[in-house]
């Protein structure tokens, strides 16, 4: 029994050594693939957000040009209206009878005028909605 008590003293600091050096080496493991596993988990992240922000860039570029052919089609309107105005009241005519004749005819052409302005808006806004769609499709 002494002998057992005896090698029990001597082998129990060793073998505590040894499940020391044991865990530790696993823990240097695991915190190696904790790492390595943070590391790509990290660079995945910075791929979406700058994947998100191009996409929040391009929506922006997006609404800024329906804004531009928002206020193209105001000006083509504008333009439309002066020139006919122009063309009414340098017709060379004196009498004020035709001018206000063609002026209200003028007028009366208005809605049509609009409408195929309005048109051609419609049509390069589904362009963009089109566009839009086709990013939408690509993340999912």
């Amino acid at each position: 029994m002494q002998y057992v008590v005896q090698w029990a003293t001597i082998l129990s600091p060793i073998i505590a050594v040894v499940i020391a050096w044991w865990t530790s080496r696993n823990s240097a493991k695991d915190t190696e693939k904790k790492l390595t596993a943070l590391e790509v988990s990290t660079a995945k992240q910075v791929e979406s957000i700058k994947d998100l922000q191009a996409q929040q860039i391009e929506a922006s570029i997006k609404q800024v040009e329906l804004e531009i052919e928002k206020y193209l089609i105001l000006a083509k309107s504008a333009k439309q209206e002066w020139v006919g105005i122009n063309e009414i009241n340098n017709s060379g005519m004196s009498l004020a009878q035709f001018k206000e004749i063609e002026k209200q005819k003028f007028q009366e052409q208005k809605p049509e005028r609009d409408y195929q302005l309005y048109n051609e808006f419609i049509k390069k806004l589904e362009i963009i909605k089109q566009g839009l769609e086709t990013h939408k499709n690509k993340l999912y």
